[in-house]
């Protein structure tokens, strides 16, 4: 029988080398789970393939459900991150101000579009139901940068606007494959949310 480590407390990954190993062991089970799915991931695959013992995985890690919750956590905070991280204003114009954005989530999704298609395989909806939060607070953000570039939004509900815009890049990039996420798919969803938001393709 398996040794239950469910209750045993984890270490806090708070010195370089200790963030280093977790990122490592990250890193591995997302590669695991591109490439084989989540019925191959076992801990002892993710630790080979991470370059660490399983005992170091262990002490980290009860199993691979918290594995695969520290990666959901950590790319979808990447990606928030990456649409959050630039100031609010309306300095520039608003396509320019939102394709900067999405430009630097493509850029996080260091795996593309297959990694979060591949996480959903994770049993208990985690990814869902981090999804829905992370979610949340991107329309919460999009909805405030079109109302700094209200004058320049055709559409008068901006909360619409906003969960039009959001769902139309997330439909998009849910459907793309690893291939085709790239600069082109970047400038037809800007022809997308010009045409939308401000009435214009040019």
């Amino acid at each position: 029988m398996p040794e239950d480590r469910s209750n045993r407390p984890r270490r806090q990954a708070k010195q370089e080398r200790s963030r280093a190993t977790v990122d490592a062991v990250l890193e591995a089970a997302a590669r695991v789970l591109v490439a084989d799915g989540y019925a191959a991931a076992s801990t002892n695959r993710i630790a080979r393939v991470a370059g660490v013992s399983i005992g170091t995985l262990y002490e980290y890690f009860a199993n691979r459900e918290e594995v695969y919750d520290a990666l959901i956590q950590r790319e979808l905070d990447a990606l928030v991150g990456a649409l959050q991280g630039q100031e609010l204003s309306g300095d520039r114009p608003l396509i320019e101000s939102l394709m900067a954005r999405v430009g630097t989530a493509m850029t996080t999704m260091r795996f593309g579009p297959e990694l979060m298609r591949a996480l959903e395989q994770v049993p208990g909806a985690l990814f869902r139901k981090r999804l829905a939060v992370a979610r949340s607070q991107v329309l919460s953000f999009v909805e405030r940068l079109l109302e700094a570039h209200r004058e320049e939004v055709q559409v008068r509900d901006l909360a619409l606007a906003a969960f039009v815009a959001v769902s139309a890049v997330e439909g998009i990039a849910a459907n793309a494959t690893n291939d085709r996420f790239d600069l082109r798919l970047a400038e037809e969803i800007e022809m997308l949310l010009r045409a939308y938001l401000i009435g214009s393709t040019a």
